[in-house]
C-alpha cells in the first residue's frame, strides 16, 4: 500500500500512545495489503473489525488521558475519533457487500486521517502536557 508509514515524527513522548499509534497504521497498512492481494472477504472483514476495536480502545485511552488532564479540547477530540470510526465503519460496510469493489480511497483516507491527526491534533494536546 503506497501510503504513510510510522516515522518519528509521529512520536508523541508517551510509550503506551506511541506504540498504539504504530499499531493502528500497521494495522490499516495491513488492511490495504491484504485489500489488494484479493483475500477473502471473511479475512479482510476480519482484519477491519480488528482493526476498529483496537482504534476504539486506543482511542478510549487517548480522551482519558486528556480528560485526567483537563484539557479543553477534549469535547472536539472525541468528534474527531468518533469521525474516524464512523468512516471506518462505512468501509466495514463495504468489505461486508463486496470486498473487491470495497474502497482503497477509503482506507487510504483512513490512513491519511490517522497520520494528520496524530501529527496535528494529537501533538496539540501531548505538547500541553510536557510543558
Amino acid at each position: 500500500m503506497n501510503t504513510p508509514d510510522w516515522s518519528s515524527t509521529l512520536t508523541m513522548g508517551n510509550a503506551e500512545i506511541d506504540e498504539q499509534h504504530r499499531m493502528l497504521i500497521h494495522m490499516i497498512r495491513e488492511l490495504g495489503d491484504q485489500m489488494e492481494a484479493g483475500e477473502h472477504r471473511q479475512g479482510v472483514l476480519d482484519a477491519l473489525q480488528g482493526m476498529l476495536a483496537y482504534a476504539a480502545t486506543h482511542f478510549e485511552d487517548e480522551e482519558e488521558l486528556m480528560e485526567e488532564a483537563d484539557w479543553d479540547g477534549l469535547d472536539r477530540h472525541e468528534g474527531l475519533h468518533a469521525e474516524f470510526l464512523w468512516k471506518a465503519g462505512d468501509l466495514e460496510v463495504q468489505v461486508k457487500e463486496d470486498v473487491a469493489q470495497a474502497s482503497r480511497e477509503v482506507l487510504k483516507y483512513l490512513l491519511h486521517w490517522l497520520v494528520d491527526h496524530i501529527q496535528v491534533e494529537d501533538r496539540k494536546f501531548f505538547e500541553r502536557v510536557r510543558h
